[in-house]
């Protein structure tokens, strides 16, 4: 279309041409993927000595390694989603649309996926797709310990006399640090040169500073956790996900679970179109009188070996959502670290002939028991007055 067209046009009928031309690209898009998927069958790519097909992608195709291999992870997706299939193949559905609906949909939700993707935004469906797949105990627990072991902190330092700082954390870990840095932020000074800049600018700045502020009370000596009130991270999650039976979760549903182990719970029930028909009340799954109990009986992590006595957290062995009670026998203290593990599968706890706990790799070798102080503990120790300040509880 000529330049001069454009312009004489109106703004609907480029509305409508940017529509179907969206559609077409959509359709064309799908036949590509069918190529690729059947080039990668074939091994076409063995013929350049490559690798795989996202490297020939690269090579002869012009796109990066990273997008072409979604393609081709995309492309062998569809194989088993016809429903989606058909939606991209007659350009209804967009590749961006597609490419998060491989990573959720199944043979059972896929119907349903379709119609909430024909009407949603892109954004909206990459969301709804990412709390279904969180939902999923078998795909989002490996995905929660590549976020895992992927964390990193990079510094670089500029010619400027700036250093720039690039943080990557699994998001319950980088929402605990940004409630740190807020709560830090409100403490620091005002910018008494007066900003001159536009409100998110200052925002900007205001975090930089709470972070410093952050930097500053850790070195003094009066950042220790206890200093501070407690900030809660809000998570939300289906019940029927806990269960293993489905429904949307904020976070991979095994970080979900190892987090709810030990923290405040809302009970919400809402309708099938979301709508909110009752609010209950916030309940700690453990109270602070066992908290104690267990700091009393156990004092530092129970995992053999570790002697860690800060930011424990209260482990259900069998968790309260299959059942478990919520008691003594029930729970045992466990420090950041191993309770991560545990709930990603490294690990589990088991009870032995006599009844006492013990802990079991995910190989079936059994953790051998090391020797770990730990003195008697007196009859009265369970009393109110016990040492709260040894260990500290965090959601």
């Amino acid at each position: 279309m000529h330049i001069s067209t454009l312009k004489s046009s109106s703004l609907d009928t480029l509305e409508e041409n940017l529509i179907s031309l969206s559609e077409h690209i959509n359709q064309q898009e799908y036949q590509f993927l069918l190529l690729v998927r059947e080039f990668d069958l074939r091994q076409g790519w063995r013929a350049y000595y490559f690798n795989n097909c996202a490297e020939w992608l690269n090579m002869k195709c012009g796109i990066s390694p990273g997008t072409a291999r979604e393609k081709v992870r995309v492309a062998k997706m569809l194989f088993d989603l016809p429903l989606c299939s058909e939606a991209f193949e007659k350009g209804t559905l967009s590749y961006s649309k597609i490419r998060a609906m491989t990573r959720a949909a199944t043979r059972h939700n896929e119907a349903e996926l379709v119609d909430y993707a024909l009407n949603a935004t892109a954004h909206q469906v990459e969301r709804h797709c990412q709390r279904l797949r969180n939902a999923d105990r078998r795909r989002s627990t490996p995905d929660a310990k590549r976020a895992y072991r992927e964390r990193s902190l990079m510094c670089t330092c500029h010619p400027n006399g700036t250093m720039s700082i690039n943080i990557e954390l699994p998001q319950e870990l980088g929402d605990l640090l940004m409630k740190a840095i807020e709560v830090a932020a409100e403490r620091c000074p005002q910018d008494a040169e007066g900003n001159e800049n536009s409100k998110s600018t200052a925002f900007f700045a205001r975090q930089a500073d709470g972070l410093v502020e952050l930097a500053r009370n850790y070195l003094s000596g009066s950042g220790e956790p206890g200093d501070t009130p407690s900030h809660q991270v809000l998570v939300h999650v289906d019940e029927a996900a806990l269960h293993d039976k489905g429904g949307e979760s904020d976070l991979p549903v095994e970080s979900v679970r190892r987090i709810a182990c030990d923290a405040d719970l809302v009970e919400v029930r809402r309708d099938k179109k979301g709508n909110v028909l009752n609010l209950g009340r916030k309940h700690r799954v453990v109270s602070p009188q066992l908290k104690k109990a267990l700091l009393a009986r156990d004092r530092n992590c129970r995992f053999p070996g570790c002697t860690h006595e800060k930011y424990l957290d209260a482990h259900h062995v069998e968790h309260w959502a299959d059942g478990g009670e919520t008691n003594l026998e029930n729970t045992l203290l466990l420090c950041d670290s191993h309770h991560r593990l545990l709930h990603e599968g490294a690990y589990s706890i088991k009870k032995n002939f006599a009844g006492d706990w013990y802990f079991r790799k995910s190989d079936g070798e059994v953790v051998p028991e090391s020797p770990v102080y730990r003195p008697d503990v007196p009859r009265d120790a369970f009393d109110d007055g016990i040492r709260e300040s040894a260990g500290v509880y965090r959601l």
